[in-house]
């Protein structure tokens, strides 16, 4: 029977998002990529055409699918923010993978650019509230306070004694987010 090119591939894909989230570039290792992947080594090569190629495809899925998942809605910023929170906690590797991508190649694939560009213009173009920030600083702002629970360390996120991954805890600290985005865009 003859192997299926684009079921291969896509065990490719989830096995180096799974070791590269973890591990980043440098720490993940294309001989655990194929074994995870029950794959060839060779295949990762021939479809990727290196570690890098593997991660940027890797980067690109995970990215891709959270933009189209989780799309920036100029108009509901403090919804935004919240389905970005709410997308991070069931695919926590999103905010990881990105980690990585800024700290060992930053400026590779994908660039959101365009999808960015036409929200910026529509928020400079009334949208967004009245909050008097740079469009560009606004969705910064947003952005970060959606995922920074998976980004800063785990003593600060449960500093005050309380567990980070009670669903209360969790509950609150989204309502925070929606409060604090709501106050940021307020006119």
């Amino acid at each position: 029977m003859p192997r299926d090119a684009s079921a291969t591939r896509a065990r490719i894909l989830d096995a180096a998002v799974a070791e590269f989230s973890a591990l980043g570039l440098a720490g993940a290792r294309i001989d655990r990529i194929a074994e995870a992947a029950s794959a060839n080594k060779r295949l990762i090569y021939v479809h990727f055409g290196s570690k890098d190629g593997l991660f940027d495809a890797a980067l690109d899925t995970v990215l891709s699918t959270m933009s189209a998942a989780v799309p920036l809605t100029e108009d509901d910023l403090p919804g935004y923010a919240a389905r970005m929170f709410d997308y991070l906690l069931v695919r926590p590797e999103a905010a990881r993978i990105s980690s990585w991508r800024k700290l060992e190649r930053p400026g590779s694939s994908p660039d959101f650019g365009p999808l960015f560009t036409s929200k910026v213009a529509a928020m400079s173009a009334g949208h967004g509230g009245g909050s008097g920030f740079d469009p560009v600083d606004l969705v910064v702002f947003v952005t970060t306070l959606g995922s920074a629970w998976f980004t800063v360390p785990d003593g600060l996120i449960g500093a005050d004694g309380r567990d980070p991954r009670d669903p209360e805890r969790l509950a609150a600290h989204r309502a925070a987010i929606v409060e604090a985005v709501r106050r940021l865009v307020a006119r």
